[in-house]
């Protein structure tokens, strides 16, 4: 089997550029390394990004057209096709996966949003639990600055107070699964991804 490491944090976290950081370190060190995210880059994937993420009069979240369990709901739907397409078979070729948000975020976003924390355990109980999930820790203030800068806005990148308390569910949910560890994301970049590292060796290398 090959090992799966997940990468979750608020929005702004740097969670995209760690996760390519640590692919590049695998690589240098002779594995096959398949970098994904979610939602995925698959037609479902695409859907949801259209339908929920980037909002306007193409989006369905924004203006609640549609319920916060049907939003859990269509996440919980590509994640499945996720799993089992590509997470699945690349851990079983013993590939290294690592993904950009699993399915943590739906349940640290859809817990804030108001949903039953058990019911979205309980929806997502299909997902292969990762072998490492990093947590890049970052104080709203900063996430706030960091998204301004970008072009694009997602819904949820405009709202401080939902980010809040996806923090706070986020440091919750490390409470609950003992796979997920916490890096501070208001370090270096180079800082970061040396923290990661050693987690990876630690943790699941066994390397000290």
């Amino acid at each position: 089997m090959g090992m799966f490491i997940v990468l979750e944090g608020i929005d702004g976290a740097g969670k995209s550029t760690q996760a390519r950081l640590l692919a590049q370190w695998f690589e240098k060190r002779g594995y096959e390394v398949v970098l994904t995210k979610e939602p995925t880059d698959t037609p479902f994937g695409k859907l949801i990004r259209k339908l929920v993420l980037i909002g306007g009069k193409e989006g369905i979240i924004d203006g609640a057209r549609i319920s916060h369990e049907a939003e859990a709901l269509l996440f919980a739907a590509d994640r499945a096709e996720h799993v089992h397409k590509l997470i699945k078979p690349s851990l079983e070729q013993g590939k290294v996966v690592i993904s950009d948000r699993y399915f943590y975020s739906s349940l640290a976003y859809q817990w804030a949003r108001g949903l039953d924390l058990e019911w979205l355990v309980d929806l997502n109980r299909f997902a292969v639990r990762p072998d490492l999930v990093i947590l890049l820790d970052l104080p709203v203030r900063e996430s706030m600055n960091r998204i301004n800068g970008r072009k694009i806005k997602t819904e949820f990148d405009k709202i401080a107070e939902l980010q809040r308390r996806v923090r706070e569910n986020y440091l919750k949910l490390a409470k609950r699964f003992e796979e997920i560890k916490i890096i501070n994301a208001l370090a270096s970049l180079e800082d970061i991804h040396n923290d990661i590292v050693a987690l990876v060796q630690h943790e699941i290398l066994g390397e000290y």
